[in-house]
């Protein structure tokens, strides 16, 4: 995988999305694909995992998935956070 990324942990509050991503059978629903190349991408990865957690427990995901909705080209982070991902991580950190 580009970037060599390791020992990532994914959470959604989507349980809906983490079991289909734990479930081996062929997806037929309309994002069935990108489960697809999803499992795909994760297969690359050494020493993934994924588990749902509740949306009130999981601020720093709801507001990327919103700052997300107005790019037009993807975004990496490495060095340093946002600040608003760090305060909601503070938030999410001190429930």
């Amino acid at each position: 995988m580009e970037g060599g990324l390791t020992n990532i942990y994914f959470e959604s509050d989507s349980l809906q999305i983490v079991t289909a991503l734990g479930c081996s059978s062929l997806d037929r629903s309309f994002i069935g694909l990108i489960l697809k190349d999803s499992k795909f991408l994760l297969l690359q990865i050494i020493g993934e995992g994924f588990a749902h957690v509740r949306q009130t427990a999981n601020e720093a995901a709801h507001r990327i998935a919103c700052f997300a909705l107005h790019l037009g080209t993807p975004v990496s982070w490495f060095e340093e956070s946002p600040d608003f991902l760090v305060d909601a991580l503070f938030e999410d950190c001190n429930k």
